[in-house]
């Protein structure tokens, strides 16, 4: 990334050609979608047609609920209810971008919630395969998923905490299936952290409703975001739509409310009798990946290689960057023969590293122990870097037709 001005795309609406805008105004898609259906990058299997002008301006003018509005209402209304459900026979961590132990915010809270209730924490992960589809996810993706899964599964037996990994084959049908599963393992308090993309968000503030239905309380915490969504404004009241401005006001909030980049500790460990209240859960294995999304023999092997899984991995890796480069990685990040940038982000996009983590280790190696715009600093240049991550995903909320 080039040092300077960043801007997301959200204050021109989305690009239209002259055959689209050639087209009525009430049409409801671009006619010009011909090539991108062709080449698969609009997959209409799953999507429907890209969002008209009007449609946009009704989710800026706030006359179309944003969805994480939608997920927001969800929980301030169910709260209540949430809250005054009992503990029953066991508590669900919902696993997805956050395949770590430490400093995982929903997965401390459900451990929390099940030693509350003196009832064992069940670990869980829904493959979706046409969600792997859907998100256009390479199948070395897919495979560094599996692998960390593998190492996760590991981690949490020690701690005598199951990890169920199944496949739902069918995307809608996932959240029915954690729902059904929840009841033969008798969890009334389901915890996960939120996903901030337009389908998710929709996806959890409806289950939140439904799970109350069958007596189940549906806990999203946030946790991707160092900072999260809607906590940063312009000087307005809005959302920021330019990086720099953004990421200064997200340094000086970090700076001010220190205690957002405490770490949440590993889960505590279950009761011993776990193994034999729930055999059968110990024994889950990974499964294969899907046909269309599975490396070949040698590319496993270079991969594997290239990108060894797991939490352990990216808390090195972290530790030896911070020893090693991040002190020049202002000069040497646009070099690609230099090797100065850290290869952490398939341990941030698969959650094995928490950005929190990065940033609060980052600071603490900083000469000045603070959070800085400093572009001329390693330190603050890397950060800057990390926060990227979050100022898109904020705008993504705010500007929910970005794409």
């Amino acid at each position: 990334m080039v040092p300077g001005k960043r801007k997301a795309s959200v204050s021109v609406l989305p690009m239209q050609t002259k055959k689209a805008r050639a087209a009525p105004s009430n049409t409801n898609q671009y006619k010009d979608s011909t090539d991108e259906i062709k080449y698969g990058i609009v997959l209409r299997k799953f999507y429907p047609p890209e969002m008209i002008d009007d449609r946009a301006r009704d989710y800026i003018s706030g006359k179309i609920e944003r969805p994480i509005e939608t997920l927001q209402k969800a929980i301030e209304q169910t709260q209540s209810q949430r809250d005054a459900l009992p503990t029953a026979g066991s508590v669900v961590h919902w696993f997805k971008c956050d395949t770590r132990l430490l400093d995982n915010n929903a997965l401390h809270q459900a451990s929390k919630k099940a030693k509350e209730g003196g009832v064992p924490l069940i670990g869980l992960y829904l493959i979706s395969p046409q969600d792997f589809e859907a998100h256009l996810t390479a199948p070395v993706r897919v495979d560094f998923i599996l692998r960390n899964l593998a190492v996760l599964r590991n981690d949490l037996a020690k701690l005598d905490i199951p990890l169920v990994v199944e496949t739902v084959e069918k995307r809608r049908a996932l959240p029915a299936r954690l729902l059904e599963l929840c009841n033969e393992w008798d969890a009334k308090h389901i915890y996960c952290n939120a996903e901030y993309e337009v389908d998710e968000l929709r996806r959890e503030a409806s289950l939140m409703v439904k799970s109350l239905e069958q007596g189940i309380a549906f806990n999203v915490l946030h946790d991707t975001c160092v900072v999260e969504p809607g906590k940063l404004t312009s000087g307005s009241g809005g959302q920021f739509s330019v990086y720099s401005p953004w990421h200064r006001r997200w340094c000086a909030y970090l700076n001010e409310h220190a205690n957002e980049l405490d770490p949440h500790p590993i889960p505590q460990a279950n009761p011993s009798s776990t193994r034999k209240q729930f055999p059968q859960l110990f024994d889950c294995r990974i499964p294969d990946a899907p046909e269309s999304k599975r490396l070949s023999e040698e590319e496993k092997v270079k991969f594997h290689s290239m990108w060894p899984a797991g939490e352990h991995e990216a808390l090195d890796r972290l530790h030896k960057f911070l020893l090693e480069r991040v002190v020049q990685y202002h000069n040497t990040r646009n070099l690609p023969s230099g090797n100065g940038t850290s290869v952490l982000s398939p341990h941030l996009a698969a959650g094995t590293l928490a950005a929190r983590t990065v940033v609060r280790a980052a600071r603490e190696a900083a000469p000045h122990k603070k959070l800085t715009d400093d572009r001329k600093q390693g330190h603050s240049m890397w950060i800057g870097e990390v926060a990227w991550r979050d100022f898109y995903t904020h705008v993504l909320c705010h500007w929910p037709y970005i794409w």
